[in-house]
């Protein structure tokens, strides 16, 4: 895990189990049981955008890396979350729980599959302007994180996380 923080210029969380964690770890099984369920929480998570991820869907944010992205945000690193999703019916509920909990300064952006996720991180180089390796990734999954390193982009679980920053 040779990482020089310095050099990363781009950071890109991941949303569910990484920025937020689910205390339901069952969440999506439960959400694709039934087909109105399945509706109903996009429904709600449309309508009730505030307080969606805090009150419905309970997750709890990670002090490790709220830690660690205050230490990215003091180096001038630009910060984004990349959340897989099917529908953009959750973004708003997404980007309020990551305001409210890790700043306003990062920017909430959806890739429609895990894979879709390594389209997105291309965009956001080119957005930009920098190298692969000035990028850094953080995902729970660890297919996420094997592709992003193959790929040339520094790439680390939210356990690796902890490690850096000594917790």
């Amino acid at each position: 895990m040779n990482i020089y923080l310095k050099k990363i210029k781009v950071a890109i969380f991941d949303f569910d189990n990484t920025l937020a964690i689910h205390r339901d770890q069952q969440y999506s099984e439960k959400r694709n049981k039934d087909y109105n369920v399945f509706l109903d929480f996009y429904k709600n998570a449309y309508l009730n955008s505030d307080n969606y991820y805090d009150e419905i869907e309970v997750c709890d944010m990670s002090d490790s890396l709220y830690k660690f992205i205050d230490m990215l945000r003091k180096q001038g690193t630009k910060l984004y979350v990349l959340s897989g999703m099917k529908f953009s019916f959750q973004l708003k509920a997404k980007e309020k729980f990551v305001h409210k909990h890790y700043g306003n300064d990062i920017e909430v952006i959806m890739a429609r599959s895990q894979e879709m996720k390594v389209d997105g991180v291309n965009v956001i180089q080119k957005i930009n302007n920098c190298k692969l390796d000035e990028i850094l990734f953080v995902d729970e999954l660890k297919e996420n994180i094997d592709r992003f390193k193959n790929m040339g982009i520094n790439a680390l679980l939210p356990s690796e996380v902890e490690e850096i920053i000594g917790e």
